[in-house]
């Protein structure tokens, strides 16, 4: 696997770097090859440039622009024309000039300067130097693959070289102007005498052919580059990824691009005309295929000799490490066995090695851990039994000592309970004495104001309506007072009850507040056992659960009252559960409901739940609640079958006095 994993990595590296190296050498390389091309085509130009300057400056057109001469001017202008290659020489006067190129580009050529460079000229300006040339330039659009999509047919723009030189006479000033000119349309010969300069023999691979194209626009104009039948591939177009990159945005483009027919590793720069625009493009570059060709068969030979020398090395590494692995193997077989018998050992080698020396130490080392075990073995279970002799009573003794601690938390609650109620029994009564003498005399006087005003208490018969309310609502707050604080005094009377009867009585307490909120009750009365309780005051309880479900719900709502059989605090009892389909209450806040003064509702006194706690719990019951905020609430009322003989808190009380009495006996700890 290491071999093979590093014949793959090595080959991964090779094949990244050889394609990483091979493209950056032939970009490096197609680059130059443009650089090269486009200083080739600017010395076309600038050579046609030093013509016109020694035409300017010869005796012969001197002569001939006086008449003096042996040739006439129109000869002498032949003469240079025909030697240099040019498509036309001729002289423009200053104004001739303006007309033609227009006053930006005449003007410099007015002031003396000479320019020199490429111009894409219409057939219109074509007809005006030579009537020939409009039909030289001309030349028929050729469908191309990957091409912009365009509706022209025909190309009639002729690309060219331009030399425009000036005359300048004794006093400085222009008198004529020369003007030469090349039609590069078609111009095989400039393409071919680039290309040959760049592309020699030997600098590509063989059978590959290097290529340079003219573009005019993005239509090759003049180009080396072939179809697939051997023709020239004038009039085809360059694709519409160069030309956006090239044309539109002015950028030089090298990357691999596809040429007419193929890709190609290919170069192109924008040409600038004499006015400063993008007329067309140069281009240099050599078909992709031969390098990639190249490149995979270098690849494959690379992997061809890696893998020859892997199965040479896998094989002598499996012989060496067969040899080697043998003993290993061996001990492998032996360790594992030794879980099942403990008597197995690895024995002789038959050498005399490090791995002999590891053999007969192993041995030793199962004879050791044997006799460790054993001891081990025996040690553990003695130790076990004296473990168990010692710890039972001690687990006995933590046991009840963890029940008499819930017992004291319990006894604990229900003293401070206890003396909260007392206190508050105490400061309830007197004001209770305080406060009622002044209501009923408030009430009293408000009834004899409104008898006494008769018809003209009209106007404030809202307002003494408010009064006597406030005042029976005083009322009412104060008689919740006692009858709280009274919780921890009373007796209840306590008899045995069929609960399903409580339960069925309990409906038409309530069916005045059910229907005027428009709900439902609904009893499932599922409880076999009877338990002992004070009906009225289990009444009084439930009546309170059920009108606190109705407040709690919307119309159309139901609340579900069900009982049954419940064992709570290891003692026989019934469930009463009483639940609503309102939002239900938080989390935070179920702990303190039951708490005195206690309420969520802006009318509420909270003592509501804490006198239906204190009335269940002095008759041995208990009360909880459950809910999920936003699917209603669900209170648990139980209630044993056999009421202790006293008061709940005096039962936890005794239960734990008895308890701890027999918790510290004397030689209960002793070893």
């Amino acid at each position: 696997m290491p071999l093979l994993l590093f014949s793959l990595a090595l080959v991964g590296l090779t094949h990244y770097w050889t394609s990483a190296y091979s493209d950056r050498q032939l970009y490096m390389k197609v680059h130059a090859d443009l650089a090269v091309a486009s200083r080739l085509l600017d010395s076309l130009v600038d050579q046609q440039r030093t013509r016109l300057a020694e035409l300017a400056g010869s005796h012969a057109l001197a002569t001939a622009l006086e008449g003096t001469g042996s040739l006439s001017l129109a000869a002498v202008l032949e003469e240079i024309r025909t030697a240099n290659e040019l498509d036309w020489l001729r002289l423009l006067s200053p104004n001739e000039l303006t007309t033609e190129l227009g006053s930006e580009v005449a003007q410099p050529v007015l002031q003396g300067d000479t320019i020199a460079g490429f111009d894409a000229l219409p057939p219109e300006r074509l007809n005006v130097i030579d009537t020939q040339l409009a039909g030289q330039a001309r030349m028929a659009l050729r469908a191309t693959p990957r091409a912009q999509a365009t509706a022209r047919q025909v190309e009639r723009k002729g690309l060219v070289s331009r030399v425009l030189y000036p005359l300048v006479d004794q006093d400085g000033r222009v008198r004529l102007v020369l003007d030469s000119g090349r039609l590069l349309n078609r111009d095989a010969a400039l393409v071919d005498d680039i290309r040959d300069l760049l592309y020699a023999p030997g600098t590509l691979p063989e059978n590959s052919e290097g290529t340079v194209t003219l573009f005019l626009g993005d239509v090759r104009v003049a180009t080396n580059v072939r179809l697939p039948n051997g023709e020239r591939a004038i009039g085809t177009r360059v694709s519409n990824r160069v030309a956006r990159q090239v044309l539109e945005h002015g950028e030089r483009f090298i990357d691999r691009a596809f040429v007419v027919s193929d890709w190609y590793v290919a170069a192109y720069e924008a040409l600038t005309s004499i006015q400063g625009e993008r007329i067309g493009m140069i281009y240099a570059g050599y078909p992709e295929a031969p390098f990639t060709r190249l490149y995979r068969e270098t690849l494959l030979q690379i992997v061809i000799a890696l893998a020859l020398v892997t199965l040479l090395s896998l094989g002598l590494v499996l012989r060496g490490v067969e040899r080697l692995v043998a003993p290993i193997k061996r001990m492998h077989r032996i360790i594992r066995g030794v879980r099942e018998d403990n008597h197995l050992r690895i024995g002789k080698l038959g050498s005399h090695d490090e791995l002999a020396e590891l053999a007969q130490e192993f041995d030793a080392m199962l004879d050791r851990l044997e006799t460790h075990q054993n001891a081990l073995r025996r040690a553990a279970v003695e130790l076990e039994q004296r473990v168990d002799d010692r710890t039972r009573s001690l687990r006995e003794k933590t046991c009840a000592l963890e029940r008499h601690i819930l017992l004291l938390k319990q006894a604990r609650t229900r003293l401070l309970t206890q003396e909260k109620l007392a206190t508050l029994g105490e400061l309830t009564a007197g004001i209770a004495h305080e406060i009622n003498n002044p209501t009923a005399v408030i009430l009293g006087h408000v009834e004899l104001i409104e008898q006494q005003l008769g018809d003209d208490a009209a106007p404030v018969k809202e307002e003494i309506d408010i009064i006597i309310a406030q005042v029976e609502r005083i009322r009412a707050l104060i008689d919740n007072l006692l009858r709280y604080s009274s919780t921890g005094h009373s007796r209840p009377m306590l008899q045995r009850q069929d609960i399903n009867a409580v339960v069925t009585g309990i409906e038409p307490l309530v069916r005045h507040a059910i229907d005027k909120h428009d709900q439902r009750l609904v009893l499932e009365g599922r409880a076999e056992r009877q338990v002992e309780c004070d009906s009225a005051q289990l009444q009084q309880v439930l009546v309170n659960l059920i009108l606190n479900a109705v407040q709690a719900g919307n119309a159309g709502q139901h609340i579900v009252l069900t009982t049954q059989d419940s064992d709570r605090y290891a003692a026989p009892g019934v469930c009463i559960d009483i639940s609503d389909q309102g939002p239900g209450i938080p989390d935070h806040l179920q702990a303190r409901i039951f708490d005195p003064f206690f309420t969520t509702r802006e009318a509420g006194s909270g003592l509501g739940l804490a006198i239906c706690a204190g009335i269940l719990r002095r008759g041995g019951g208990d009360i909880s609640v459950s809910s999920t905020p936003g699917q209603g609430a669900t209170f648990h009322v139980w209630l044993p079958c056999h009421a202790p003989s006293s008061a709940f808190e005096d039962d936890t009380t005794r239960k734990l006095l008895e308890g701890l009495s027999d918790v510290a006996q004397p030689g209960d700890y002793k070893q």
